[in-house]
């Protein structure tokens, strides 16, 4: 057993500024990339209509004009939100290429008169809005991690040669009407194009002929090369697949697919108890658990089958910074680190690397929750100098239960009840809504009796938690922990 001791307040991580915090959980949230995917949607529609009509409605015009404003609205917000301009950059320059025929729609010094019909490379610009499909691919493509164990891999390579299809016949059949329409009868409507675009794919081959000007040359090469690349993609992919599921039948994740995920930093018996109590809190959270450890013996099998579908094992040191970056450590929302005696490490030795892993996770992450097991307590300061935000003395609170239970008789199995999720009553947490500003402690404490049948314990102040306050009143933001059955929600 092990003694919990949060770090002083001075040795906190800062937490992210307010405002921007709130903002990226705004555009991260399903509802939001749902919307942006029905105005991707609308957008290549829209677009389609514009390119392949001689003379497209006003309203035509005006609308994907308007939802191209949107975009831009939406990627300057993404930037506020960004690590940094080079990740923004990196992340979105599709996007930003798809929203330049913008430009069509304002009087630019080097366009002749905002009421003249812009140049033909202007107007071709327009076919940049239909590549921001890759953008709703990568919406879709966080779904993928819904599959159950080795299918995800192969679901998403069959996905993103799927939108790539996708997306090369709706350009292509743009940019053909936009091209032969004048010298092709065949291909002077959009489901012409779409056909002929279809049949190339298909067959390899221009079908059921080649067009005739050097711009349909180019597309209809686009096509074919799509059609080929898309049939090795699918073949390779089925046989990865096959060759993983005779070999192990493992979890299988993407590693940049992580986002949000807990990692632990070692293995033990610990480490299973951690991850049973984990998912037991979080049963419809999906994603992985990653457990960076030096595996002897290869990757040991998990007693709990809900474990083993949930667990991905990556065999490396925890202290190599490239360990750390694989198992995608900057985007991982909790840390682990439990003390590592193995190969016959003394614990002190445990101890520093469990303060070199610490530093480095903070520093890396600084958003990221971070708990860490240590030997010593002396060795506790470094931690917080480091701003770890948690860590745990093993050995210090066994001993503090064996006292207690001999001052005490029976009260082993309070706290057999209150440490763990699996029967009884636990330790849970609630945010308090505003119309309990004002009101005092013990006010929301008879409250949570009478209607929730719990016991208040303490108030939260950021990472800090004041157990059984004397005169405390609420200011309508804060979260309070409790003892209760199960989560309560006021």
């Amino acid at each position: 057993m092990s003694e919990i001791g949060p770090a002083p307040a001075i040795a906190r991580a800062p937490p992210p500024p307010a405002r921007r915090g709130g903002l990226q959980r705004f555009l991260g949230r399903p509802a939001v990339e749902t919307a942006l995917g029905g105005l991707i949607i609308t957008s290549v529609a829209l677009t389609v209509m514009e390119t392949t009509t001689t003379s497209p409605s006003p309203l035509v015009v005006y609308g994907v004009h308007f939802i191209s404003a949107i975009f831009v609205l939406e990627l300057f917000l993404r930037l506020r939100v960004a690590p940094s301009r080079k990740s923004f950059f990196r992340e979105y320059w599709l996007d930003i290429l798809s929203v330049l025929p913008l430009l069509a729609a304002l009087d630019l010094p080097f366009i002749a008169g905002a009421s003249a019909t812009p140049p033909q490379w202007l107007a071709a610009l327009a076919l940049l809005r239909i590549f921001r499909l890759f953008r709703l691919l990568k919406i879709a493509r966080h779904r993928v991690l819904m599959f159950p164990r080795v299918l995800r891999k192969g679901a998403r390579e069959v996905f993103f040669a799927s939108g790539l299809v996708m997306l090369a016949i709706v350009f292509a059949s743009s940019a053909l009407v936009m091209f032969e329409r004048e010298s092709n009868p065949t291909m002077r409507t959009f489901p012409q194009a779409f056909w002929f675009s279809v049949y190339s794919v298909v067959a390899a081959e221009p079908i059921p002929g080649p067009p005739q000007t050097l711009g349909g040359h180019v597309v209809a090469v686009l096509v074919i090369l799509t059609g080929l690349f898309t049939f090795a993609t699918v073949v390779g992919t089925i046989s990865a697949l096959v060759s993983d599921r005779i070999r192990s039948g493992d979890l299988i994740v993407e590693w940049e697919d992580l986002k949000e995920h807990l990692v632990v930093c070692g293995f033990s018996r610990k480490a299973e108890i951690i991850v049973r109590e984990y998912i037991a809190a979080y049963p419809d959270d999906d994603r992985p658990i990653v457990i960076v450890a030096e595996l002897e013996g290869g990757v040991p099998q998990l007693r709990d089958p809900t474990s083993r579908t949930r667990v991905q094992f990556l065999n490396d040191d925890f202290t190599k910074l490239e360990a750390l970056e694989k198992a995608g450590i900057r985007r991982a929302a909790r840390c682990i680190i439990l003390s590592d005696t193995s190969k016959g490490r003394k614990e002190r030795d445990a101890d520093a690397r469990t303060v070199l892993a610490a530093l480095t996770i903070e520093r890396l992450n600084p958003r990221i929750y971070t708990v860490a097991e240590i030997h010593r307590r002396e060795h506790a300061h470094h931690l917080e100098m480091g701003k770890v935000n948690d860590y745990v003395v093993s050995g210090e609170q066994s001993a503090f239960l064996l006292a207690q239970s001999a001052i005490t008789r029976g009260v082993m199995s309070v706290f057999s009840s209150l440490l763990t999720r699996e029967h009884g009553n636990r330790f849970s947490r609630c945010s308090v809504t505003h119309k309990w500003k004002g009101k005092s402690f013990l006010d929301l404490m008879v409250h949570m009796k009478k209607e929730h049948n719990a016991l208040l314990v303490g108030v939260a102040e950021e990472e800090r938690i004041m157990v059984n306050p004397t005169e405390y009143v609420f200011q309508g933001d804060e979260d309070v922990v409790l003892i209760a059955a199960g989560d309560v929600k006021l």
